[in-house]
Formats: structure tokens, sequence, C-alpha cells
């Protein structure tokens, strides 16, 4: 029977009822994985300790594996540190301030199990907002010839929505931090390239907890530059073609370093 481990990590400034509703749609599903990996990614606030604690002794999942690094390091970096901890043959990702549905896991393993030649299995989500903007769907292509083609323009997968095979995300060596907040772009390319194959569940299987705030800091220079820097490096491996690459750039220069009200409505209309 194949075995699960949801990896998830946790920094100082996430709150504590965050992480509480995210863990507990993790432990509510109507199929519990069977391992839960919590990456706590530098010294964190006691109430999310005392929320962490909680959950410990829960037996609603059989084994909670709870990870410290003493410095903050980076999405990239407690992800792997967590990738090595988890012991089950699929990695089902989980952010620290989203929320699954109950049947996220149960429609993705009867998936996953059903197509075994399928190396990552993502979903729709549902992006929702704090601050008071209106939520919006993030829907993708479904097949993976589908996916690896629109891939080459943006990044169509939403981070904590996979269900991914512990061994294609092993032998890619996990994720890297070189192109900055672009780490799970990064690793979808890297997995496409290896041959390994992505299927997404036309469902909203997880809700995304965003701000405006958040859009806004996702422009500028320094954030434009890494993302050239990303493109380049996919266009050097052969993953985008010159053509591909000049148009990419250019695109999203004007998008990264529009303003940030901008920035939003091009948000929306890209994922509309």
């Amino acid at each position: 029977m194949s075995t699960v481990s949801t990896l998830m990590s946790t920094y100082a400034a996430e709150k504590a009822s965050n992480l509480a509703e995210s863990l507990e749609s993790v432990f509510a599903q109507t199929r519990p994985p069977e391992q839960v990996v919590i990456v706590i990614d530098g010294p964190i606030p006691p109430a999310q300790e005392t929320v962490i604690r909680s959950y410990c002794n829960d037996q609603r999942v059989g084994e909670i594996t709870v990870l410290y690094l003493p410095e903050q390091s980076g999405l990239a970096a407690a992800m792997n540190a967590g990738l090595k901890a988890c012991k089950g043959d699929y990695i089902m990702r989980m952010d620290s301030d989203d929320i699954c549905t109950p049947d996220r896991l149960e429609i993705q393993m009867r998936y996953a199990l059903d197509n075994p030649d399928v190396d990552i299995v993502s979903s729709w989500s549902e992006e929702f907002f704090e601050d008071g903007a209106a939520p919006q769907i993030k829907v993708s292509p479904v097949a993976h010839e589908h996916v690896t083609a629109a891939l080459r323009w943006r990044n169509v997968l939403v981070h904590p929505t996979i269900l991914a095979k512990s061994k294609a995300l092993r032998e890619v060596d996990g994720y890297r931090s070189k192109f900055g907040q672009l780490e799970d772009y990064d690793l979808f390319v890297r997995l496409a390239l290896e041959g390994f194959r992505f299927h997404v569940i036309p469902k909203t299987l997880v809700r995304v907890r965003s701000s405006v705030a958040q859009k806004e800091r996702r422009g500028g220079w320094r954030y434009s530059l890494k993302e050239v820097a990303f493109r380049w490096e996919c266009k050097r491996l052969g993953f985008l073609r010159l053509h591909q690459f000049a148009a990419t750039t250019s695109l999203y220069l004007l998008f990264r370093l529009a303003s940030g009200a901008m920035r939003k409505r091009l948000y929306a209309l890209a994922r509309a």
C-alpha cells in the first residue's frame, strides 16, 4: 500500500491561527497521510509552538515529525530538510496558512494509484484574500502535454496543491534557492526536463491564503533580475527556445515593474 508524507514548513511571521487551521485541514482528511513532517524554519513564537505540540499526539496521523532549523533559511532549504525526513512513497505539499478540502488527498491518491505513469498530481485552487479582495479560482491545463507547454510561459501549478512521488523529487535533488521565490517553478521545470509526468485534477482541492500586500512584494528590480536569471537557465537547459526566452522575459519585466495595483489586475487577467 502506497504511503504519503505531508511536507509543511512554518516560520516566525506565520499566525498561529493560520497554522492551526492548516494543520487541522490535513489531519481531518478522509484519507489521512501516514506521516506529517513540519519544518520549523528558525525561531517561532510560543503560540505556534503550542499549536504544533497540540497535534504531536493526534492519533489521526500515524507519525508526526518536527524538525527545527536554527536560523530562518527560506522555503527551499526548509523543503530539502523536510524531504530527507519524509518516509512516504508520495509527498503531499502543504503551506502553513492554506486549507485543504477534506477529500483532497483521497482524490489525488485515487488518481495517482489508477495512473502509475503520472509522477506529480496537482489540482486547481481558490486564492482567498484576508484584506477584502474577492476570491479567485486558479485553473490550469489538465493533461501532461498541456501543462508542460504552459510552463514555458508561466507557472501554472500551485505549489501547495501538488502530490508528488518522493523518488521524483529526490532524483532532481529537491529544491534550489538560486532564483529566490521561484523555487517551485524551478522545481517543476527540472521535473519536466527529466521526463516526469504531470496531471492536474480539474477541481479546487486547496484554498490558498493571499493578500494584496503579498502581490505587491512580487515585483521590483531585485525580483525581476531573479526572473531573468531563471528564464535564462530555462533557455540554457533547453526548456525554452530563444524566441520564448525573449518573449517571456520582456513580458514579465513589464509585469514585475508595474505598480502594485496594476500587477494585481494583471494577476486577475492571467488567471481568468
